[in-house]
C-alpha cells in the first residue's frame, strides 16, 4: 500500500482542528503522516496542535498565502506517493482513507478520487448531503454540486476539502495555481487532470462530514467566487468556449445591473465589477499561466478538449 501524505492548510480554525486531527489518526489506514500547514492564523491553532498532536508536521507561514498556495507548500515537503487534501473543519469516517487509496492505487487512468461529503452538525437538518457530484457547465463556468444517492461515477470535479491526488500526476500537470487565492483551485487543478486524459472519480462509500465556511453566503464569498470563475474560463476554457463565456457573463452583468437599478441597491453590481476589474488587471498574467499550464501538459503528453470532456458535460441540472 502507498504512503499517504495528509495536507491540511488552516487559518483561525482552531475550534475544529480536534475533530479533524482526531479523525485522521484514528484512519483504518495507518500508513500516513499529516501535515498542518498554518496561514499566519491567531487563534493560537498552532500551539493547540504542538501540545496534543506532537507527531503532526507544522509548517508556519508568515502571512495568509491563500488556499492554493499553502497546500503546495505543504505537497513539496511531503513524501507520500498519494496527497491528500483535507479542510481543518472536515471530519473524515473510520475507512475514507482506505476506501479511496484502493481506488486510486495502481490504476494510472484515475488521477484523483474524492467521497460523499455531509454536512457538519444539524444546521441544514439529520445528515444532510453537502456534495456528491461536481459539474461545471461548460459555457457558463458554473458550478453545481449534486446532493442525491449519485452512484460511483466520473465527474467534472472533485472538492479540495476532501480530496486525493496521485504524486506522480502532480508532477506532469503541476500545483495549484496560487494566483486563485480562494475558490476554484482545485478546480483549476482537476481541469488540467481532465486536460490530460485523466479520470477523476467520486465514490459515495467513502464519507466526510465538513462544516459551512463563515464565508458562506457572505459578498466576500461572492466576490471571490466571480473573480475566481472568470479566471477559470479564461485559463481552461478552449478558445470557442471561453469566447462564448465571456458573452454569457457579459449577459449576466447587465442582468444584475438592470436589476439593481430597479431595486435602487447596488451591492450586487458593484462586487460584480471589482471580480472584472481584478481580472482586468490580471489579465495578462492568468494568459501566461494559461500558457505556461498548456505548454506542461504538451510536454508529458497529448492535451485534449477540456470543454468537450467534461464528464458530467450531458447531465441536467435541477
Amino acid at each position: 500500500m502507498p504512503f499517504v501524505s495528509i495536507i491540511i492548510v488552516n487559518w483561525n480554525a482552531k475550534n475544529y482542528l480536534k475533530g479533524c486531527i482526531d479523525s485522521l489518526l484514528s484512519q483504518s489506514f495507518t500508513d500516513q503522516e499529516i501535515i498542518l500547514v498554518d496561514n499566519a492564523s491567531s487563534d493560537d491553532s498552532v500551539d493547540f496542535v504542538k501540545k496534543n498532536y506532537p507527531q503532526v508536521k507544522i509548517i508556519q507561514n508568515t502571512e495568509n498565502v491563500g488556499f492554493a498556495e499553502g497546500n503546495n507548500i505543504g505537497i513539496k515537503n511531503s513524501s507520500g506517493k498519494i496527497v491528500a487534501l483535507f479542510n481543518p473543519d472536515a471530519v473524515a469516517e473510520k475507512d475514507w482513507l482506505h476506501i479511496l487509496v484502493n481506488v486510486v492505487q495502481d490504476k494510472p487512468n484515475i488521477a484523483a478520487v474524492t467521497g460523499k461529503m455531509y454536512y457538519l452538525g444539524d444546521k441544514y437538518g439529520k445528515d444532510a448531503v453537502f456534495c456528491t457530484w461536481s459539474k461545471i457547465d461548460h459555457l457558463s463556468a458554473n458550478p453545481t454540486n449534486f446532493h442525491d444517492d449519485e452512484p460511483v461515477s466520473k465527474v467534472d470535479y472533485l472538492s479540495g476539502a476532501a480530496m486525493l491526488v496521485r504524486r506522480d500526476v502532480l508532477d506532469k500537470i503541476g500545483l495549484m495555481d496560487k494566483d486563485y487565492f480562494l475558490y476554484f483551485e482545485e478546480t483549476d487543478l482537476c481541469a488540467r487532470m481532465i486536460r490530460a486524459g485523466y479520470d477523476l472519480m467520486y465514490i459515495p462509500s467513502a464519507i466526510v462530514w465538513h462544516a459551512v465556511s463563515p464565508l458562506s453566503n457572505s459578498e466576500n464569498k461572492v466576490y471571490y467566487m466571480e473573480r475566481s470563475r472568470i479566471r477559470f474560463a479564461l485559463k481552461n476554457f478552449d478558445s470557442l468556449y471561453a469566447i462564448s463565456f465571456l458573452f454569457i457573463f457579459l449577459g449576466e452583468t447587465f442582468f444584475i445591473i438592470f436589476r439593481d437599478i430597479k431595486n435602487r441597491n447596488f451591492s450586487r453590481t458593484k462586487t460584480r465589477l471589482r471580480a472584472i476589474m481584478w481580472n482586468l488587471s490580471n489579465f495578462k498574467n492568468t494568459l501566461r499561466a494559461r500558457r505556461k499550464h498548456l505548454s506542461i501538459l504538451a510536454k508529458n503528453g497529448t492535451v485534449q478538449s477540456y470543454n468537450k470532456n467534461l464528464p458530467l458535460r450531458s447531465v441536467k441540472t435541477k
